[in-house]
């Protein structure tokens, strides 16, 4: 039996655990066993200590956090070599212990760091890359040494080639989204009242806010809202609508286990940037509005929606009502409907296990 690896993150966002297990899944388990592991536990407390302030920088301090993605654009080779120093004992015994026959990596910051310790541990072992960011992924995604990258979209495939990369090392894979998705083939009727999904619209606790009470404006509309686990947005939720300033009619989930079935009822999303919700919700054929996105990593993939107009961004909650009234009422969301039905992106899972499949 064949040993994968795949290094991946438990608390710095959902798309990379959520890639790590799609990709487990597709892989037999009768001829390969899986074993992920939480890359930031390799770095000892630091790492644990960075991992655990993604959310809190993020959300309370993004310029904070900004001015860390610009250094690490900046200096990738320091970054990665400071994770080296930090991991290599760890990590050098993880895969001592372990014995792999391939490793992926399904983080950013675990990339040239993995590959220079194969390297100078002279350990012949193929090192893997999924890129999980959909339009100019930060610097740090960059190794020349490794031995693939699947990226999601071919416009990431050409910014690399245009960065040095060897173009046969490149595979333009698609993105790893769970089955449980529904991939639908016909376009999405509004046949009554709109369903409007709300999944997480900002890092702002005061911009999510006024969101949901704006969209709630909208006239024959259906609205679900999905925290996650904003533990801080679901209390301040459910104690406005309790005291009457949010309509009752809304209703509010934490975390959910159902967001296939929610997706598949939705008509429109309204969410962050983070490239696993924009293509789970394109696979299921949902029209998409970015409202809001992380500082620096998730710059551009907004991009991703409106060059294929599968939505729009507004990250302004201000004009949300006007835009999307307009939006409804104009019948732009039937194009947009229609459109997101092309989406060839959703399947990377199977396209990296069946690479596997072929190479060990």
């Amino acid at each position: 039996m064949k040993k994968i690896l795949i290094l991946t993150s438990e608390r710095t966002g959902t798309g990379h655990k959520s890639a790590a297990n799609t990709i487990e899944k597709k892989l037999d388990n009768s001829e390969y066993e899986v074993k992920q592991v939480d890359s930031f536990t390799m770095m000892g407390k630091v790492g644990e200590i960075l991992e655990n302030l993604y959310v809190p920088v993020t959300t309370i301090f993004p310029l904070l956090y900004y001015i860390a993605f610009l250094l690490s654009q900046i200096f990738p080779n320091i970054i990665h070599y400071l994770i080296y120093l930090l991991s290599r004992k760890k990590l050098k015994k993880l895969i001592n212990d372990y014995q792999p026959d391939l490793i992926i990596s399904v983080h950013c910051m675990f990339t040239k760091s993995i590959s220079h310790l194969l390297r100078k541990e002279k350990l012949d072992i193929p090192f893997y890359i999924n890129v999980i960011d959909l339009v100019k992924p930060p610097h740090v995604w960059i190794d020349k040494n490794a031995d693939a990258i699947f990226v999601p979209t071919k416009e990431v495939k050409e910014d690399y080639i245009s960065r040095g990369l060897d173009s046969k090392k490149i595979f333009i894979s698609g993105f790893p989204i769970r089955d449980d998705i529904l991939n639908r083939t016909i376009p999405k009727k509004i046949e009554d009242k709109i369903n409007i999904l709300v999944v997480n619209p900002s890092r702002n606790l005061k911009k999510c806010i006024l969101y949901i009470k704006e969209i709630s404006r909208i006239n024959n509309a259906s609205i679900t809202v999905v925290c996650g686990r904003d533990e801080n947005l679901y209390k301040t939720l459910t104690k406005l609508q309790k005291s009457g300033k949010l309509s009752k009619e809304i209703i509010i989930n934490g975390f959910v286990n159902n967001m296939n079935e929610l997706l598949d009822n939705a008509h429109i999303i309204l969410t962050k940037a983070g490239p696993n919700m924009i293509l789970e919700a394109a696979k299921s054929a949902t029209a998409i509005i970015i409202t809001g996105h992380v500082l620096g990593q998730e710059n551009y993939n907004y991009k991703f929606v409106e060059d294929n107009k599968f939505g729009f961004k507004c990250e302004n909650p201000k004009k949300i009502y006007e835009k999307l009234n307009e939006f409804i009422h104009s019948k732009k969301i039937d194009e947009c409907l229609n459109n997101v039905l092309n989406t060839e992106c959703t399947d990377g899972a199977s396209f990296i296990a069946n690479f596997i499949k072929t190479k060990i």
